[in-house]
């Protein structure tokens, strides 16, 4: 087993706390505005989903070779690892946010296309925030090349979006209390995709195995991302249009989420 190395930032890991914590306190402020409008619970229970999702995080830095600087403020500690509160506070905007959007966009008959250019942006928007972390040291990745740049960014194109589509999904057939129940989709949608799309990477990266096969690795993850993505938006688009949907008729799927709304005084 790879030893986890040492590691300091560059600056200090408050500015990183402060740009996650804004976005994180702008989704939440967001979501509690957008709920109270709309009457609904689930804004702000997939917020609170992501911050539960956050459990995971030691999970996957394990598998991707992930390590933060020592001095950075610390949320928890599990399998060893420290994990950051900058990172804890970030998975709000990204595993939350986007997702609540997608899911709102699905209801309001948004196309694959749109959907998947939202995949691409969320991908490119963690590549952004990576290089940004990385050429600071105030996180590294310490496998080899080329599997190391693949340990997060990839996964992050379908998780907003499966996790959107669960919660569209969700919100079509739940009323009243048990629309809380949508706030779990956040929990088990990331550590799904991860483990489903990364596993090609996490096996080579943590095997004995040859720079080539590494390499196919990579494109293996990378085109099993994209599968997801697309499988994803399919089963939206087809549940949306009453395909999928058994005896309910077309027009409920079609409903926005905000329909099924929390009576007054449940929540």
């Amino acid at each position: 087993m790879t030893a986890i190395p040492s590691t300091a930032s560059d600056i200090d890991t408050i500015w990183f706390l402060v740009f996650f914590g804004t976005l994180a306190a702008a989704t939440f402020v967001a979501a509690i505005v957008h709920g109270r409008r709309i009457g609904d619970v689930v804004p702000v229970a997939v917020c609170v989903g992501a911050l539960v999702c956050a459990l995971n995080e030691p999970i996957y830095d394990e598998l991707g070779m992930i390590t933060y600087a020592d001095e950075a403020t610390r949320a928890f500690t599990a399998f060893g690892r420290d994990i950051p509160l900058f990172l804890v506070v970030g998975y709000v905007p990204w595993v939350a946010g986007i997702s609540y959007v997608v899911a709102r966009l699905i209801a309001g008959g948004a196309t694959r296309g749109r959907l998947h250019l939202i995949a691409l942006g969320s991908f490119l928007s963690v590549v952004a925030v990576e290089t940004a972390g990385t050429s600071v040291g105030s996180w590294t990745y310490y496998g080899e090349a080329p599997l190391k740049y693949l340990g997060v960014a990839p996964m992050m194109a379908p998780v907003p979006i499966v996790c959107g589509t669960l919660i569209y999904l969700l919100g079509t057939v739940l009323e009243g209390r048990r629309r809380l129940l949508i706030g779990i989709v956040p929990v088990f949608s990331l550590p799904a995709v991860y483990a489903a799309a990364g596993m090609p990477m996490y096996v080579a990266l943590h095997g004995e195995t040859a720079k080539g096969v590494q390499y196919l690795a990579g494109v293996a993850t990378l085109l099993f991302c994209a599968v997801v993505v697309v499988a994803a938006t399919l089963i939206a688009e087809r549940w949306r249009e009453g395909e999928l949907g058994g005896t309910r008729s077309a027009a409920r799927e079609a409903a926005p989420p905000e329909r099924a709304r929390v009576p007054a005084g449940a929540a």
